[in-house]
């Protein structure tokens, strides 16, 4: 019985040797048990290898197994597979249930338990604990005799209740993966299989305190043991310093070995050294086994060979522009090898410290270089169909049936209802305000613009289509204490009567068909995986009583530790994978990928639940855990130096400059010692794609194709030219991508034509006689394409279920004309209203006009009951405002809520646009007021507005803001044909904001001078006709500045100069001007003007708030489409051009 060593640098041949010495035993000793033990990702290749060198290719008596494995052989031989194993979604779960039992007892990580990922942290801690035999008790008695820190001491405190908690609710039923080896070790001896075996331990770098146990324990049961030890064969294997040598970790394994045959009585041969440089992997490169020889030694020498091409036969830097380009690097130089015939794709490998963030890039360039590859990483799989699926119908049951629930569960795409019926019901839902359970159970009874009532009858089956699964999964989740074996059993009959198994093999079939194995993987595992889950859901915590939100969580906890695992889909690949993880066996080119500062070393930023500094507090106690983060550095380095001596021809390092996220990069440490030990080597700036490197497949000279296509930008020469011209021919007359290309060019050559609908079509769309509001013809001047849409298209934005600021405004102008025809109903007038007659009159006329109003959405939600509230408030501040203007001036509210629609008598809002085609306005003018003095009818026009609209001259120049002007040409011309013997004249068109304004103030101010500045802030906007004083029958105490009025007067009584005081001529010019704009928009719309044309006036633009900015296709990149910039125009200028016109 003996141990021995074999000893070797990297690349020396120590596998090869124990692999050849163990088939060579095996074979003359066919009645002896040979164990082969490498970590778990070397099995395969492994065996590959030991097939490889038996002369019959099987290995009869040689197994080959990771640790794991060799114990549950062991369990196999002795018939303890009743052993239940919890995995790690199984102690997620447990942890989960220990957290909710167990919170009043913790008090550092109370706050965190319910943080998404934390339990995975508390069960990756337990598990740490584990691997390194520090079981409750040991915890204990570390907590009581050390002194530590009272905040950690705290922390441990809690790590021990969640430890002991976990420990005691599964005691009986399982054991953890990392108990498996200890079950391992009381077994051992049992075993007839281990008696005289022969165990060989190869790939590992070093063992963890539990494998030693079994190490230990199987000394003086099998015959030998070898283990594979990676060191220079210059170093002393029994002499071991510190952490900081580059071996150390190869030191300790030996130290610890050598230790244990001691104490075991178990014979230590002489090691074997392997030193041969003509049978090592480095035979055919030379500067490669430089490297190995002189990498983060303390003693290093330079290469002396000067010759940069020599060098870069073996190594080769490089300086990339992100982590994109550095992948794409290696791609084509993979490609571009193979193509040579001297390669095969299993000759290279691709690794990274980051593999995160470049795997995310692999697929597509790998797939655009036709390269066949295997991403050597695990997957989350919160993300996948399937568990969306689970989390969804759990949060539908939580949040009672809401909008946002429901949606979410019906769009992930296991619902069996199609995304045309989803459409419909999500439209129809949003729009009547289904929320909550008893809802979506009642009939649909509700019409809405788009679902009439022929429509519901269909709506109601897709409803109960809907609705039928959830009954019994409802019921049980909602009963009284049910537990959690009853909710899983009622979600299990959920996922069957929905056949989720049957559509996933489905989906997996797809996924196959396409090629797209890693997909098909992962959907012929998910349905398993989740099932195992539900499966310790109902055995772990079957009795237990929990509410929706707590069986939720427990779930996800289980969620957050499945993964899912690929293996490659073929020998003949690329591997991809991270620096430390990936094991490589036999590659002949390596790419290491993001030697940057940060990845190589890669910084250590795993705070964890115990911090670095308390990690090493536990070390300085001789509490041995993981490394700490100093440990953690130079154990990278030894990974480092193992996965640069890798490859046997080629090794390229390659950094970026900046990384993914646009941030400035460092070149890695490790750069420059490489440059230090061969002085002729420096990193090649490579600043773009290379051309003739790209052109290596159809799908990766695409990128080329695309860039001649702006050439004219990229300022090419000559041969690039003809390079792309030969290579757009290849395209075109290659018929696989002669569609793809033909689209390309068209895409290429696209403009935007402004295309007119035809006069027939026009009319179609809007008959000889247009109808329009006033509102249309703005819109028509803001945008023709916006205009088409909305009324020739008829498009309409998706209705909801909701109280929008439209609604509020149709409210108060429902409650102003309600307040104003009671009014004229009661005895009093606008002038002589008491307060208390004033305060009856408005809340009957608000509460009628909500009642009226017919929306429900205004009791839906205690925001929306908030918004009534303060309506009512601001409504009451209206009356007060209006009564106070109306009072403080002689003009009389002489009619209410005029409506022209479509009337023959009034010229202001019909226009004959040719001999057969019309156009007639309608509208409702919100209030008109009158003042009669001798023979002149002074007429002024209110609007009431919710909204912050202005009178603005520059706007009706332009035709944005016609209404108001238009407003008062109907005002006028009705007053005129009803009061023939007066001359009718416009004394002023404003605007009123209805509104609660909030005033500045020093707060001595008098309720009056209160009531003064609001009532400044409410006071009217818009046009002053200032001929004949007669401004001041609207404001008879103008003085200084009208708090009634847009305007202010000067200290000899005139109108100071503003575009809002305007005299007769001006008043006559932009009532003129504004009919003239009406005309002109009409013909346009009827000769068809659809043009995507928006405007673009100081700061504001059409396309601000356009609902159809996904519809028109506008984009100032593509030629044709352009913005109108309007001019801006001085009042004088403005008058001048309307002058014009005329």
């Amino acid at each position: 019985m003996a141990l021995q060593f074999v000893l070797g640098s990297a690349g020396s041949g120590k596998s090869g040797y124990v692999f050849r010495k163990t088939v060579k035993e095996a074979q003359k000793n066919l009645k002896k048990n040979y164990y082969v033990v490498v970590p778990e990702q070397f099995t395969m290749q492994t065996q590959r290898e030991l097939v490889r060198l038996q002369e019959k290719n099987s290995i009869m008596n040689i197994d080959v197994v990771s640790f794991q494995r060799l114990a549950y052989r062991i369990f196999d031989e002795l018939g303890k597979t009743n052993m239940a194993v919890l995995e790690e979604t199984g102690k997620n779960l447990v942890l989960r249930k220990v957290a909710e039992e167990r919170m009043d007892d913790l008090c550092v990580m109370q706050g965190n338990m319910k943080k998404m990922g934390y339990i995975s942290e508390v069960k990756s801690l337990i598990s740490e604990l584990t691997q390194y035999n520090i079981d409750p008790d040991t915890l204990e008695t570390f907590i009581e005799e050390q002194n530590m820190p009272p905040a950690f001491s705290y922390k441990l405190q809690d790590i021990l209740t969640m430890y002991r908690g976990f420990r005691s609710a599964i005691s009986g039923m399982y054991i953890t993966a990392e108990e498996v080896l200890e079950a391992f070790c009381d077994m051992a001896e049992e075993s007839k299989l281990l008696q005289d075996a022969v165990l060989v331990f190869d790939g590992f770098t070093g063992f963890t305190p539990i494998q030693n146990n079994v190490l230990y324990r199987l000394m003086g049961i099998v015959s030998d043991i070898y283990v594979t030890v990676t060191i220079d064969p210059a170093e002393d294997i029994y002499s071991y310093h510190d952490m900081q040598e580059l071996f150390a970790m190869s030191k300790k394994t030996v130290a610890s070995l050598m230790k244990m045959a001691e104490e075991k009585h178990f014979e230590v041969t002489e090691p074997v050294v392997l030193k041969n440089p003509k049978a090592d992997r480095f035979r055919e490169a030379p500067v490669l086994r430089f490297l190995e020889q002189n990498l983060f030694r303390t003693r290093h020498h330079s290469y002396e060979k000067k010759d940069e091409k020599e060098i870069k036969e073996g190594i080769e830097i490089l300086s990339l522009p992100n982590p994109r380009r550095e992948l794409q690097y290696a791609a084509e130089e993979i490609a571009r090898l193979v193509h040579t015939g001297a390669y095969r794709y299993r000759d290279f490998a691709i690794i990274s410290g980051a593999i995160e963030e470049y795997g995310s890039y692999v697929p597509q360039i790998m797939e655009e270089f036709g390269i066949p590859f295997f991403l050597d990483t695990t997957k989350n799989i919160l993300l996948h169909p399937f568990l969306e699926f689970v989390r969804s119908l759990l949060q539908v049951i939580e949040d009672n049936f809401s909008e946002e629930a429901m949606f979410r569960y019906l769009r992930c795409g296991l619902s069996q209802i199609s995304e045309d019926e989803i459409d419909l019901l999500e439209n129809y839902v949003l729009a009547a305000g289904i929320r909550g359970k008893k809802k979506w159970e009642a009939r649909f009874i509700y019409t809405t613009h788009e679902v009439a009532e022929e429509d519901l009858e269909a709506l109601n089956e897709l409803r109960i289509r809907v609705m039928e699964p959830f009954s019994e999964l409802t019921a049980v989740f909602h009963k009284k204490g049910a537990t959690v074996r009853e909710c899983t059993t009622a979600l299990y009959q959920f996922i069957v009567s929905l056949q989720i198994e049957q559509q996933l093999k489905y989906r997996e079939n797809q996924y196959k068909e396409a090629k797209d194995l890693a997909k098909a993987k992962e959907y012929a595992q998910i349905y398993r995986i989740v099932m195992d889950i539900l499966d310790k859901m109902a055995t772990l915590l079957g009795d237990e009583v929990m509410d929706i939100s707590e069986y939720a969580k427990v779930l996800e906890a289980g969620f957050e530790a499945a993964k899912v695992g690929v293996i490659p889909g073929g020998y003949d690949c690329v591997m991809i994978g991270d620096i430390e993880r990936t094991r490589l066996d036999d590659i002949k080119v390596l790419f290491i990928v993001g030697v940057n500062d940060g990845i190589v070393p890669k910084s250590d930023n795993r705070g964890g639940i115990i911090s670095q500094l308390e990690r090493e507090e536990l070390a300085k106690n001789h509490m041995e855990l993981a490394p700490t983060a100093r440990e953690r550095v130079f154990i990278q380095r030894f990974y480092l130096y193992l996965a640069v001596t890798k490859p046997s021809k080629k090794l390229y390092l390659t950094y970026a400059r900046v990384g993914s996220d646009g941030s400035a990069k460092r070149p890695s440490y490790f750069i420059h010692m490489i440059e230090g030990l061969f002085p002729g080597l420096k990193a090649e700036l490579i600043t773009g794609e290379q051309v003739d490197e790209t052109l290596v497949t159809p799908e990766s000279s695409m990128a080329f194709l695309l860039e001649g296509l702006y050439q004219e930008d990229a300022g090419w020469n000559d041969e690039k030219e003809v390079l792309w011209q030969a290579l757009l021919h290849w395209y075109e007359e290659e018929p696989a991508y002669q569609e793809q290309v033909k689209a390309i060019l068209d895409a290429a050559e696209l403009k935007y034509h402004a295309e007119p609908i035809s006069r027939a079509v026009a009319k179609a769309l809007y008959g000889n006689e247009l109808k329009n509001s006033v509102t249309r013809l703005e819109q028509y001047a803001a945008c023709a394409c916006a205009h088409f849409l909305t009324y020739g298209l008829r498009l309409q934005e998706r209705e909801l279920f909701e109280f929008r600021m439209t609604d509020m405004g149709n409210i108060y102008h429902q409650a102003l004309e309600n307040y104003s025809r009671y009014l004229k109903e009661s005895s009093y007038s606008w002038f002589d209203i008491t307060e208390e007659a004033q305060k009856q009159l408005m809340e009957r006329a608000m509460e009628e006009a909500i009642a009226s109003s017919g929306n429900a959405a205004m009791a839906d939600t205690a925001a929306n009951r908030y918004q009534v509230a303060k309506m009512k408030k601001i409504f009451a501040r209206t009356i007060w405002a209006l009564t106070s203007q109306i009072r403080q001036g002689k003009f009389e509210p002489s009619q209410f809520e005029v409506g022209f629609s479509y009337t023959d008598d009034l010229n202001a809002v019909n226009f004959k646009l040719s001999e057969e085609e019309h156009m007639r306005l309608q509208g409702r003018i919100d209030r008109i007021d009158t003042y009669e003095d001798k023979d002149k009818l002074y007429v002024k026009i209110i609007d009431y507005k919710s909204g912050n609209t202005g009178f603005e001259l520059l706007s009706l120049y332009h035709g944005l803001k016609l209404q108001l002007v238009v407003y008062m040409n109907a005002a006028m011309e009705l007053f005129a044909k009803q009061n023939p013997a007066k001359e009718v004249v416009p004394a002023g068109m404003f605007y009123y904001h209805i509104d609660d304004p909030m005033v500045e103030g020093t707060g001595s101010e008098s309720e009056e001078e209160i009531r003064r500045k609001i009532l400044e802030n409410l006071r009217l906007d818009g046009v002053v006709n200032t001929e004949d004083d007669i401004y001041r029958a609207m404001d008879v105490e103008l003085s200084g500045k009208s708090n009634v009025l847009p305007i202010s007067v000067n200290k000899d009584g005139t109108v100071r100069k503003s575009d809002k005081a305007v005299d007769k001529e001006e008043f006559r010019l932009i009532a003129d001007y504004a009919s003239y704009r009406i005309a002109e928009a009409g013909n346009a719309i009827l000769k068809g003007n659809t043009e995507v044309n928006p405007y673009l006036l100081k700061n504001r633009s059409s396309c601000d708030y356009c609902p159809y900015a996904a519809v028109c296709g506008f984009d100032k990149k593509i030629p044709g489409y352009e913005v109108r910039r309007l001019e801006e125009l001085s009042s004088e200028e403005i008058y001048e051009r309307m002058k014009e016109v005329f």
